[in-house]
Order: C-alpha cells, then sequence, then structure tokens
C-alpha cells in the first residue's frame, strides 16, 4: 500500500473514531435534554390532575355535608360548596386546555378522560341539585344515596387521568419515579385527609354519638393515614438532602398528623362514648380544614422541586449539548487542519521527493524541483535533491557528450574519409541485409559497379590532390542522381559501387547510362582553375531469384557485376555493360512466394 493511501486510511479511520466518540456524547446528552425536555410538561400535567382531583374532593366535602346536615347548617356550606365547584371546573378546563395545546398522540386517553370526568360531574351537580333545594327531612334518602354515588364516581372517572400522566411523567425521565409516586401518595393522602374529616361532621352537627359504621369508617381512615405518610417518606427519602423538603414533611407530621389527626381522634374518643362534642360541625371544620393544607405544600413542593431538577437537567443538557458539538466542531477542524499540514509539510514532500528520485533514477531529468519554502528536515532534503539533480544532469551529459563521440566515430568507420560514401566495410554491411531482403521475399535487386577510366594519367597530371578532387566530384554526381533507398559507396581507389533495390536489369542500365552521360559531360574544376574531364565505364548485375544458377551472395552479384565492368574497360571505356541474365528455372513459376 503506497504511503499516500496509508495515510488517508489512517486519517479516515482517526476522523471516524473521532466522530464516533463525538457522536456517543452528543448523542448522550441530546437523550438527557429530550427526557427533561418531555419531562417538564408531563409533571406540569400530572400536577395539573393533581390539582384538580383535589378540587374535586374539596366539592365532595360540602356535598356530603348539605345532604346529611339540617337546612340551617347547610346554609352555612353553600358558599364553599360553590367556591368549590368553581375550582374544580377551573382546574378541569385548565387541564383540558393544557392537554389540548399540546398536542400529543399520547395524551388523547387523559383528554378523554378528563371530557368524560366532566360531564359525570355535570351528571353528579344535575341529580344533587333539587335534594340540595329542600328541607333535609323531605329527602328521598335512597336519592342522597344515588348523588353521592354520582359525585364519587366522577372522581372515580378520573383516577385512571392520574396513572396515565404519571405514566407518562416516569417514562420521560424514569429517575423521577421516586419523586411522582410521593407526589401521587401525598395527594391520596389529602384525599383520605378530607375524608377522614367528614366523618365526625354528622354526628358532631347531631351531638349524638359515632355510630357502628362511623366508628369503623374512622378506623380504617385513620390506619390509612398512618400508612400513607411512612411510605411517603420512604419515597421521598431521595429528597432527604433538600431542606425545604424535609421542613415540610416535618410540617405534615406535627401539624396535620400531630394537632389535625389528634383534634379528630379527641372527637372520636368522646363520640365512642357521650358525644357531648361541645362543638359544632362548623368549629370542626374550622379547626380541622387548616391543619390539612401541609399535605398539599408538601406535594406541590416536590413537583415544584422535580420540575426545577427537570429545568436544571435540561439547561445543563442543552450546554453540555452545544459545548460537546461546538468543541467537536473546533476539534475537527483543528484535526482537518492537523492533517492539512502533515499532508502539505510532511507527507506531499516526500510523495514528491519519491517521484524525484524515482525520475532521477530512470534519468527523466526534465521533471521540475520545487524550490523548498521552509528551512526544515523537508527543505535540506529538497536541496540535497537539486544538488543530486545538478550531478545527474553533468553525468547525462557527459554520457550524451560520449555516445555523441561514439556516433561520429562510428561515422568515420563507416565513412570514406575522402568521397564522404560509404566506405566498403559499411557498404557490404547493409547490402547484405538488401540482398537478404531480395532473396527471401524474391525481390528485384541490381547492382553497379563504375570505375573511372584512366584515373592514373588523371593523377600524373594533376597530383593527388588533383585527382583526389576529380574523385570528390564523380561522388557527388552519383549523389545527385541515386535514390535514398539506394546503396552508394566507394569501392575502392576511383572505384564505386551502387545498390538499387526493387529495379529490374533494364532500369538500371537506364540509371548506369544516365550516371555515365552526366560524368561524361562534367567539366570538374580544380581548386586552382583547371578543368578536367573524366569519365566511367559500368559494369551492371542483376539478381534473378528465378534463375536455375540464381546468385547465393552479394559477393557472387558483385563478381558478376566486375566481370560487366572487366568487358566494358576492355571494350573502350566510357561504357555500360550489362552482366547476362541467368537461364530461368522452369519448374519454379514467377511468384511472390518466398523461396
Amino acid at each position: 500500500m503506497s504511503l499516500n493511501r496509508l495515510f488517508w486510511l489512517i486519517s479516515i479511520l482517526l476522523m471516524l473514531l473521532f466522530l464516533t466518540l463525538t457522536g456517543r456524547i452528543v448523542s448522550s446528552e441530546w437523550s438527557v435534554y429530550e427526557r427533561s425536555t418531555k419531562s417538564m410538561p408531563a409533571i406540569k400535567n400530572l400536577q395539573l390532575a393533581l390539582l384538580v382531583e383535589e378540587a374535586l374532593a374539596a366539592e365532595r366535602g360540602p356535598v356530603n355535608s348539605m345532604l346529611t346536615q339540617e337546612s340551617d347548617d347547610a346554609a352555612e356550606v353553600v358558599p364553599r360548596l360553590e367556591q368549590a365547584r368553581s375550582a374544580s371546573d377551573q382546574s378541569l378546563a385548565t387541564l383540558h386546555h393544557a392537554l389540548q395545546v399540546q398536542a400529543d398522540p399520547a395524551l388523547a386517553p387523559v383528554l378523554e378522560q378528563v371530557e368524560s370526568t366532566q360531564q359525570a360531574l355535570a351528571a353528579a351537580r344535575k341529580e344533587a341539585a333539587p335534594l340540595l333545594a329542600g328541607p333535609k327531612q323531605q329527602r328521598d334518602m335512597a336519592a342522597v344515596g344515588t348523588a353521592l354515588e354520582m359525585m364519587a364516581h366522577a372522581i372515580g372517572v378520573f383516577a385512571p387521568a392520574i396513572t396515565t400522566l404519571s405514566g407518562i411523567a416516569v417514562k420521560s425521565d424514569a429517575q423521577l419515579s421516586d419523586g411522582l409516586q410521593g407526589a401521587q401518595l401525598t395527594s391520596s393522602l389529602r384525599n383520605i385527609a378530607g375524608q377522614i374529616g367528614s366523618v365526625p361532621i354528622a354526628p358532631v352537627a347531631a351531638q349524638r354519638p359515632f355510630t357502628s359504621q362511623e366508628i369503623y369508617a374512622f378506623s380504617k381512615l385513620s390506619g390509612q393515614i398512618e400508612q400513607l405518610y411512612s411510605v411517603i417518606e420512604l419515597q421521598l427519602h431521595a429528597y432527604s438532602g433538600n431542606p425545604a423538603v424535609e421542613v415540610a414533611l416535618n410540617t405534615v407530621r406535627d401539624q396535620y398528623l400531630g394537632a389535625g389527626l389528634g383534634f379528630l381522634d379527641e372527637l372520636f374518643v368522646i363520640g365512642r362514648s357521650t358525644g357531648n362534642y361541645g362543638l359544632s360541625a362548623h368549629d370542626v371544620t374550622a379547626r380541622y380544614v387548616p391543619k390539612m393544607a401541609a399535605i398539599p405544600h408538601l406535594r406541590d413542593l416536590v413537583l415544584a422541586e422535580m420540575l426545577k431538577q427537570a429545568d436544571y437537567k435540561n439547561r445543563q443538557a442543552a450546554y453540555v449539548l452545544w459545548a460537546a458539538t461546538g468543541l467537536g466542531v473546533i476539534a475537527l477542524g483543528i484535526f482537518m487542519l492537523l492533517m492539512r499540514v502533515i499532508r502539505q509539510r510532511v507527507l506531499r514532500p516526500i510523495l514528491d521527493a519519491t517521484d524525484l528520485f524515482t525520475s532521477l533514477a530512470e534519468e527523466r531529468l526534465s521533471t521540475a524541483i520545487p524550490i523548498p519554502s521552509h528551512d526544515d528536515e523537508i527543505g535540506a532534503m529538497m536541496r540535497a535533491i537539486h544538488v543530486l539533480k545538478a550531478h545527474s544532469l553533468a553525468k547525462v551529459g557527459l554520457e550524451k557528450q560520449r555516445e555523441e563521440l561514439i556516433a561520429q566515430l562510428q561515422t568515420l568507420s563507416d565513412t570514406d574519409f575522402l568521397t564522404g560514401l560509404m566506405n566498403r566495410r559499411a557498404f557490404f554491411s547493409q547490402g547484405e541485409q538488401q540482398f537478404g531482403i531480395a532473396q527471401r521475399y524474391r525481390r528485384q535487386l541490381v547492382l553497379i559497379v563504375m570505375d573511372v577510366d584512366h584515373f592514373k594519367a588523371v593523377n600524373d597530371r594533376y597530383g593527388h590532390p588533383g585527382g583526389d578532387q576529380a574523385l570528390r566530384g564523380v561522388a557527388d554526381l552519383c549523389r545527385r542522381y541515386r535514390r535514398k533507398v539506394d546503396l552508394l559507396a566507394r569501392y575502392g581507389g576511383e572505384e564505386f559501387i551502387l545498390l538499387l533495390p526493387e529495379i529490374d536489369l533494364s532500369q538500371g542500365l537506364a540509371v548506369a547510362e544516365k550516371l555515365r552521360s552526366a560524368i561524361d559531360a562534367c567539366h570538374l574544376q580544380l581548386d586552382d582553375g583547371q578543368i578536367v574531364n573524366v569519365t566511367a565505364s559500368f559494369g551492371v548485375a542483376a539478381f534473378d531469384c528465378e534463375a536455375v544458377d540464381y546468385d547465393k551472395s552479394l559477393e557472387s552479384l558483385i563478381e558478376r557485376a566486375d566481370q560487366a565492368l572487366y568487358q566494358a574497360k576492355h571494350g573502350g571505356r566510357n561504357r555500360v555493360v550489362a552482366s547476362p541474365q541467368r537461364k530461368v528455372d522452369e519448374s519454379f513459376p514467377s511468384s511472390d512466394v518466398p523461396v
């Protein structure tokens, strides 16, 4: 794996790890924030529901009193009843509005129960209205019982709403379980306190002893109160460090269980014997009801403390959430900046240096080397690469000079120093290749050997420098009349040789004749101004692979051309003579199929 890929792989893994850890923190704090956000309205809903329960219980007390007391006593209860009914209606309406505003599907059953409670309460009031309007002596006790049962039924219809709202609150935040149960138990304690407070009202109003049913009801409710208070203390143990809650608990114990319930116990003792209470029903209510105020105060205090804790958790979670998100973004930015710096200052230069070393090793010296912008280890490495490149360039320059020198030596070794034409050795090297191609692929090939006539006389008359100039002039004429594919060489002394591929004998004779005529008509001017006229004799031989005794080698073809040259010289010179054609082997038809 390349260093670049390894760097990106490690970077991505580290980034994923960082994002995962940040995500876990944000997710955890978001859960706390979401729970606290949901728990606050849930607690408020439960608080409103407990107030409804308290209001319904408060309304039930005056109704019981008015249905069981004489008309003159009932007149004192009418204002309290109207006030209780108003409180019930207001608390139900407040809860109903709060549930509607939240528009939570989970609250739909509670909303239905509130509406059912309102309907049941209206029916109970309608049932009690004619009974409350008439004197007690004329009341039908069965109708009174029905009215009381309908009032109790209205309270019972609302009870599931409290259970549902409590469950929603606990579901929103399980840590609220103890406080919610404590608040519910406190509300139940308030209801039972109201019920036990209504037990002695009738005996005191009639100044009679307790009946057996009243004794049983009082004893039962008294035991429930003691038991409920013990459970409340256990449930609110989590708030033991809260001074306000501890004071409220002690107030309930001292003010209600001590003074309020103690007052009822005194009435209970009198009611079990003489029935001479020395108090009116109004006096009992006036002395007992204020003692109950400590109970709803404790309930409201616990709910307020839970709201306070939920609000604190919400604000704390929001702060941590924003802080974690902000720090996460900052840390991510720093991480990305660090990765960029590492890539730009360390990894990228290392990769560039690797490419540069590879280029230098492969002698690709045109690759540009960046100028280091920092005076650090990477910069020192780049400067060293610059020095290495300079040395490599110098080495390449020396090698190029050596190769050029070798090429020059090769050219010199293949070139005739006087005429600049190919020398004999180079001609045979390339001529063998051309002859092999013609032989293999049955191609046509013509070889011309020419010799300058009476060249010795030219040397004797004009000297060797003049003879050399004459040879160079003949060589220039030969260059002018040859094709690019033809091989032209100085064969030796005043003798030249041409190899013409892809032409037949007649075409070769034409080339030789054209060259002979050009040499014959040319007036060569020497350096001293003298004019030299020379002629040349030509021997021409054509390669024919279809002949019975075709040439097996280039030397054989040259030998036949030499023979023709010999005939030309002995035939009077300044002429072209062709080597006779070989006899064709008729058993092999002419074709382009290689031999």
